[in-house]
């Protein structure tokens, strides 16, 4: 007599266990650091449900061709008047030629232009790059040029002042937007590279450079691309 209310309390319990992993399932987990009260640093666990509705890619390839690449050409300065004062005070070349979107904490981005000659390729990491000597060249490299398929850094999405944080719903979405511009790079600018034949060439490009770098050269993301 006790079997049947058993089995039914036992099905409810796999519902609701199957309810519970559809929605973990589902969710991402971002960590973010916080200030305790007491000054130290501690973890704080944000939770964001996946939603559909946001078409990251969808929503570059509205504004590439239309927005994005006209503002580089319009916003770009010559590498060769930053990189001197990069050198010397990062955070003043910042206030002189950078934009980062929130006033302190977060990385100065660097609209650049300019042309010189590769004397240097690194191809054997999928996170490639050239190095480029810029003109007038002395044969030394000035900076580096990422030619993908792996992109690092957020820096086209963060150079664009058109494009805002809060305007998305959460820390996520603008994660998988600074994705989705990396795929577009690599689409629409890179994906046609004779890559075996690049040492030599002369390139003329506009891109971007973040102040976070992990390199001794900055490293730059171009928009625009012309190997002659």
């Amino acid at each position: 007599m006790r079997s049947a209310p058993l089995t039914r309390t036992l099905r409810i319990l796999i519902m609701v266990l199957s309810f519970v992993s559809l929605l973990l399932f589902a969710c991402t987990i971002v960590s973010d650091e916080e200030e305790k009260a007491d000054g130290d640093k501690g973890k704080k666990l944000d939770i964001y449900f996946v939603d559909d509705t946001f078409k990251p890619d969808e929503f570059v390839d509205a504004i590439w061709d239309d927005k994005v690449v006209p503002y580089f050409k319009q916003k770009c300065l010559p590498i060769g008047d930053i990189l001197p004062a990069w050198r010397e005070d990062q955070e003043a070349a910042g206030r002189a030629f950078g934009y980062r979107e929130k006033a302190e904490g977060s990385p100065w981005n660097f609209l650049v232009e300019g042309s010189g000659v590769i004397v240097g390729v690194n191809t054997a990491s999928r996170a490639s790059t050239v190095d480029v000597d810029l003109d007038p060249p002395d044969g030394h490299a000035n900076f580096i040029l990422q030619i993908g398929p792996v992109i690092k850094d957020t820096g086209v999405r963060d150079a664009l002042a058109f494009i805002s944080f809060t305007d998305f719903t959460n820390q996520l979405e603008f994660a998988r937007l600074s994705n989705a511009f990396n795929k577009k790079v690599n689409a629409a600018v890179l994906c046609g590279l004779d890559r075996e034949n690049l040492m030599g060439k002369r390139i003329a490009f506009h891109g971007v450079f973040t102040q976070l770098q992990d390199c001794d050269l900055v490293r730059i993301t171009p928009v625009v691309l012309e190997v002659k």
